[in-house]
């Protein structure tokens, strides 16, 4: 590590210390390092492919649900055979020692709950359960991509006749636990942003409340973010790499 980078190890660590309350907002740049790619990245993001109210919006889902599934269909196999990496550990570290309180995620690959920590809050559902938009049954993942192929449109039903639908936040639908979220970032004295671009509304607002109680703000992420004047601190690292660092240096690694 350059002296930089121990600098700003220091200083997370730090901040961390100092903080009674800390909260961190997570997105797709935690994951990459279990082989899910992310959203924006240029010319590597799955948005830089496909437009994602083509396929991703709940208009979409309703219109054409047989395109919807022949997008969602390997993102929700890919899903058995992925696992937590060193950014999800360390997190998980971070809250098994009081220095981290809540995780907010725009993720919907259960990948924190699976690498163990404990007080996750999901804003945008989670991609290991699907619900009928008719009678609201929930099935798993699993017995959802069953029901994918053994019908001919490889659209999936419900037992009820209903189309089951991931149980995930579309484009065009409202966030879950938005309002639990905002009471949690507005609790915060430090919010750390881990590997999300700021760019999907209303997420990418929750820091906001923060700092309007005088919160000290962390973006950890490779790309620029609309916030980073803001922050406190702003690092272009690799997020599972500069939080085992940080970790190491609270003596919790």
């Amino acid at each position: 590590m350059t002296a930089t980078n121990q600098q700003e190890i220091k200083k997370v660590s730090e901040l961390l210390q100092k903080s009674e309350y800390t909260v961190c907002l997570t997105g797709a740049g935690v994951s990459t390092a279990s082989g899910i790619p992310d959203f924006r990245t240029p010319g590597k993001g799955i948005w830089s492919k496909i437009n994602p109210i083509e396929v991703t919006s709940i208009d979409a889902f309703r219109e054409n649900p047989a395109r919807f599934y022949h997008f969602y269909r390997p993102r929700i196999e890919e899903l058995k055979n992925v696992v937590p990496n060193q950014a999800h550990y360390a997190l998980v570290r971070l809250e098994q020692s009081n220095y981290l309180q809540k995780i907010i995620t725009q993720n919907i690959d259960n990948l924190h709950q699976k690498a163990g920590s404990q007080n996750v809050l999901e804003i945008h559902g989670n991609l290991s359960q699907a619900i009928c938009n008719r009678c609201g049954a929930k099935i798993s993942s699993q017995l959802l991509i069953e029901k994918i192929i053994e019908n001919i449109q490889q659209i999936p039903y419900c037992n009820c006749g209903g189309i089951l639908k991931p149980d995930v936040v579309l484009f065009g639908e409202m966030l879950s636990n938005l309002d639990e979220a905002i009471t949690e970032a507005s609790k915060a004295d430090l919010f750390i942003v881990i590997g999300s671009s700021l760019q999907v509304s209303p997420a990418n607002l929750l820091p906001e409340y923060s700092l309007a109680r005088q919160g000290d703000l962390i973006i950890i992420n490779y790309m620029e973010t609309p916030l980073d004047y803001k922050a406190a601190l702003v690092i272009n690292q690799d997020v599972g790499l500069f939080l085992f660092e940080v970790c190491k240096h609270l003596g919790i690694w």
